[in-house]
């Protein structure tokens, strides 16, 4: 299979993620169905790209006339069936295991053989993911970063039977869309760049949770120090703006007793900061003020993205 052979793209999950991935796609030729089961996720969505897509035009990143053709190459749907005539489907659904099986497992005995399977899963495997597929050869890792249509960087990484042909394809396909692919050489819970940022991330819960500095003064410190994306958003700012704390509440605890999995945290510190974590509480961002929040996030990162990586896009 060749990067050419890649003519339609399939995003199963139309949420947080799966709307800002598909964006990638379109945006850049592909015809593109997003996938959900439900009908109210899928009508935000379409709503969620419209957005993206006028932010990108007044930023002057891309023109109106691209914008509507782009938007016009997406379809949002519910019948699981109209992923099976693509040649690559993009796994975009909630951190739950068993789900994750279960579809993949489903796209394998309903698409052709040569079709391609990633996942942006951030904290599991894919070993575990593709547990059963038959086609082991054509699974991958496409770990992207919220927000996924803005971020550049996107972590490629194989799995246990992934073949050189298929990681290098995806690796070529990513920078196709103008991504910045990183090559992942070994399977680990949570791949190469989370476990640096969660490694900070880590530390700055801790810190907090030890009562060394406070939340807003620990985001600071980070803010005015790091790189591309840490300017607008420390690691409390981010866990806010990723919309993690809206998770259903057993995916709240399963991230909860991760986190507080911190070397060196007291167990004082630790039942603190599980508590807060299973609660799915903010720490700045007004819930009922989320939007507005990505939006003043949204505009800042693709202006960073014109003057770094894009420049203008007729």
């Amino acid at each position: 299979m060749k990067l050419s052979d890649i003519k339609r793209i399939g995003v199963a999950g139309g949420g947080t993620m799966g709307f800002g991935i598909s964006i990638n796609f379109t945006l850049w030729g592909y015809p593109t169905v997003v996938y959900d089961l439900d009908d109210l996720i899928l009508e935000k969505s379409a709503q969620r790209v419209k957005k993206a897509f006028d932010i990108f035009v007044t930023e002057e990143l891309i023109s109106r006339k691209r914008a509507e053709e782009s938007f016009k190459r997406l379809a949002f749907t519910s019948d699981m069936a109209s992923l099976a005539d693509n040649d690559f489907i993009t796994e975009a659904i909630v951190e739950r295991l068993s789900d994750k099986q279960e579809l993949f497992n489903k796209l394998d005995k309903m698409c052709p053989l040569q079709t391609i399977f990633a996942s942006n899963t951030s904290g599991l495997v894919m070993s575990d993911i593709a547990k059963g597929v038959m086609r082991q050869g054509k699974i991958v890792l496409t770990h992207y970063f919220d927000p996924p249509h803005i971020v550049p960087g996107v972590e490629v990484a194989k799995g246990p039977g992934t073949t050189d042909e298929t990681f290098n394809l995806t690796y070529d396909l990513m920078k196709q869309v103008k991504k910045v692919p990183v090559k992942v050489l070994k399977e680990l819970p949570g791949y190469l760049l989370n476990t640096i940022q969660l490694a900070m991330r880590a530390m700055a819960y801790r810190l907090w949770a030890e009562g060394v500095a406070s939340a807003e003064d620990i985001d600071l410190g980070i803010r005015a120090s790091f790189g591309f994306r840490s300017p607008h958003e420390g690691s409390m700012m981010h866990a806010d703006l990723s919309g993690g704390w809206r998770y259903p509440k057993d995916i709240l605890a399963w991230r909860a007793e991760s986190a507080v999995a911190i070397p060196g945290l007291s167990e004082e510190g630790r039942e603190k900061l599980r508590k807060r974590l299973v609660q799915g509480k903010t720490w700045f961002v007004d819930p009922d003020k989320f939007e507005e929040a990505i939006e003043v996030r949204d505009r800042e990162y693709a202006r960073r993205l014109k003057d770094l990586y894009w420049g203008k896009v007729d």
